[in-house]
């Protein structure tokens, strides 16, 4: 059985720059379809777990600004 520790993971530095932009609009991508719902509920979750994901990779996080009409 494979413990976490066990795991060799790359960060954005260890990226191909390609790699980097996928990710990144991949997170950008849900951030926006999360917004569409209009469900802050939902939006915050979203930008949760894409905070969570850019942070795994190294990154310093995610943060939104928004406005709800």
């Amino acid at each position: 059985m494979m413990h976490i520790e066990d795991i060799k993971a790359m960060g954005f530095k260890q990226m191909h720059q390609a790699q980097v932009e996928a990710l990144l609009m991949f997170v950008q991508d849900a951030l926006r379809l999360a917004a569409m719902t209009e469900e802050p509920d939902i939006l915050a979750d979203v930008e949760q777990s894409a905070d969570e994901l850019v942070r795994m990779f190294g990154g310093n996080g995610v943060s939104l600004n928004y406005v709800i009409d």
